[in-house]
């Protein structure tokens, strides 16, 4: 009777080690099917809009800060630059051109830079200012020089005259 309660043991140790690689086989052959997939290709559109931008988004302000005569020194003004927009706009160059409220006496009278300012916006002359992605509200300076142009002839009417610096920014 011994025999025979050994050679049970050992047969039921085998079914249950069979039993065991049995399932791991299923296991992995249901584990190997979890991860197969079909490839393919596909494909769609979508859409977009962007903003129209706005024209005239830059403010540009700068004074002579004192009274210009025949033989004065040149003065250094400061252009500020804002963008007065809602995105980001980038400045590329500054110009500006002279006129006054004299008959007689135009942006000729003045010089920027040395040179006899303009007195039209189809003639304006760049301002040193750096370029810059703006972003709203944002801002940036430019400097350059402005004095009376001594000219040798008769210049009473620019006695008393508004000068007014137009800018031109773009």
């Amino acid at each position: 009777m011994g025999d025979t309660m050994r050679n049970e043991k050992k047969n039921s140790k085998k079914k249950k080690s069979a039993a065991f690689v049995a399932a791991g086989v299923i296991g992995l052959a249901t584990a190997g099917g979890a991860y197969a997939y079909w490839a393919s290709l596909g494909g769609g559109t979508g859409t977009a809009t962007t903003s129209t931008g706005a024209s005239n988004v830059f403010a540009v302000t700068g004074n002579v800060a004192n009274a210009m005569f025949p033989g004065d020194t040149a003065q250094t003004v400061t252009a500020t630059v804002k963008n007065n927009g809602t995105e980001n706009y980038k400045l590329q160059a500054v110009k500006a051109y002279v006129t006054t409220d004299k008959q007689g006496c135009d942006g000729s009278n003045y010089k920027i830079n040395t040179v006899a300012a303009p007195t039209s916006a189809s003639d304006a002359v760049a301002i040193s200012v750096t370029q810059a992605d703006l972003a709203p509200s944002g801002t940036t300076t430019g400097t350059f020089t402005m004095q009376f142009n001594n000219k040798d002839e008769d210049q009473n009417a620019c006695k008393g005259a508004a000068v007014t610096l137009h800018y031109i920014a773009s």
